[in-house]
């Protein structure tokens, strides 16, 4: 009996240094860490927004598409597509003189800075990340636009089951990897009380996005015409958290 359970024993202590031998075997997990750019980091003047940036906004190894041409007809520089940062707080002025300002009042969690976008913006990843999560609503011009209308775009209804939303698309090599759409306003519901459009900083989860290499933002409404989408091009962004 004593002999079985020396031979038990050993047989026990064999098991756990084999274990431990294979374990020591095993490569380590690398640490990965959150990251968020939140646009505090950028200095703007009296204005309140920058949207003339030459090579475009690199914040962390990301960068941020900006396109700032030069009109030969008028005579004046505009910016025309991509991205702008602000720190306007202006949620009562309609109008594309109030181009710059978001809905939300702010930056996201109340603080200053945040991205205006275009439609069709872009950005470039760094090989390293992984997207986490990002922070979008409506413009001001854009939001006041859908609930009143003005002078090229219809007032949203449920009638007409108005809708405004983004596509992000993320890109690897030039090629569509993978989708996802956001609603920023919704006029499609039976029950008039979910019908919205958005105001305060929406959560969009990002990690559906892998092993890619750009994003981009194209946008879609209810309200065409002959020339296009009707509705204000713009929405506006923050707090882009990836990890690595």
């Amino acid at each position: 009996m004593k002999k079985q359970l020396v031979i038990v024993g050993f047989a026990l202590l064999a098991g756990l240094f084999s274990c431990e031998k294979d374990e020591i075997k095993i490569p380590a997990t690398p640490f990965k860490t959150t990251y968020t750019i939140d646009f505090e980091d950028v200095a703007l003047t009296n204005k309140g927004y920058m949207d003339s940036i030459n090579g475009g906004l690199i914040s962390q190894g990301f960068t941020f598409e900006n396109t700032y041409l030069f009109d030969d007809y008028s005579k004046y520089w505009y910016f025309s597509k991509g991205f702008a940062v602000s720190n306007l707080v202006n949620v009562d002025s309609a109008g594309f003189n109030n181009l710059y300002a978001t809905f939300a009042g702010s930056g996201a969690f109340n603080s200053k800075n945040y991205l205006l976008a275009t439609n069709n913006a872009g950005i470039k990843l760094p090989s390293t990340a992984q997207l986490v999560s990002m922070e979008i609503t409506n413009s001001t011009y854009g939001a006041l636009s859908m609930k009143n209308g003005d002078a090229f775009a219809k007032k949203f209804t449920s009638n007409d089951k108005d809708f405004f939303k983004v596509w992000i698309k993320g890109y690897a090599a030039g090629k569509v990897k993978d989708s996802l759409e956001v609603y920023l306003a919704d006029f499609r519901y039976a029950d008039l009380s979910q019908n919205y459009i958005q105001k305060d900083w929406k959560t969009v989860s990002l990690y559906k996005f892998v092993n890619i290499d750009s994003l981009n933002f194209s946008l879609e409404s209810s309200d065409n015409g002959q020339w296009g989408m009707n509705t204000p091009g713009y929405f506006t962004i923050d707090n882009i958290k990836f990890i690595k």
